[in-house]
């Protein structure tokens, strides 16, 4: 303040001169205040906790099946790995069903046992021949033609990807 200029020019009015400056209120607390809200919250990262559980059980669960994906995918360049598609397929199965359901299965009950579990008649009836002979044959003739070894490859695909086995 300077000498030219009066206290009342500078603060105003007179009447504002012994006035006090009221104190602001306490910030309010975003944390909850009641118990409640404490229980509330555990249970809700409890509930994450399990989810996170059961969406990490069931990558491990299907991991049998990202393997034969895979695999399916290099018979698909290589024709001579396509001998090894039905000991896949009875691996996979082993892996999602029971060893009862599965291991006795060949022929045409294998073939209709892929088909329910897919939920579709993805395989032929005539597939359980070939699959029988891709077994069995020796490893250095070549069984299939092109086109069934690509419908093969493509419905044992789409049973991997989709089949719901129940126990």
């Amino acid at each position: 303040m300077t000498d030219k200029q009066s206290p009342t020019e500078i603060f105003g009015s007179d009447r504002m001169w012994g006035l006090k400056e009221l104190p602001l209120p306490d910030p309010i607390s975003w944390w909850p205040q009641t118990p409640g809200w404490y229980v509330l919250g555990g249970l809700a990262v409890a509930g994450l906790c399990y989810l996170m559980w059961r969406l990490w059980m069931r990558y491990q669960h299907n991991a049998y099946r990202r393997e034969g994906l895979t695999r399916l995918d290099k018979m698909t360049t290589d024709p001579a790995a396509l001998k090894e598609l039905p000991l896949l397929l009875k691996k996979s199965a082993l892996m999602a069903g029971s060893r009862q359901q599965v291991a006795n299965l060949n022929g045409r009950a294998w073939i209709e046992w892929l088909n329910e579990t897919a939920g579709d008649e993805l395989f032929s009836m005539s597939d359980a021949d070939t699959f029988e002979q891709l077994a069995y044959a020796p490893s250095d003739r070549a069984l299939l033609d092109t086109t069934n070894a690509e419908h093969l490859i493509k419905a044992s695909k789409t049973w991997m990807r989709r089949h719901r086995v129940t126990a």
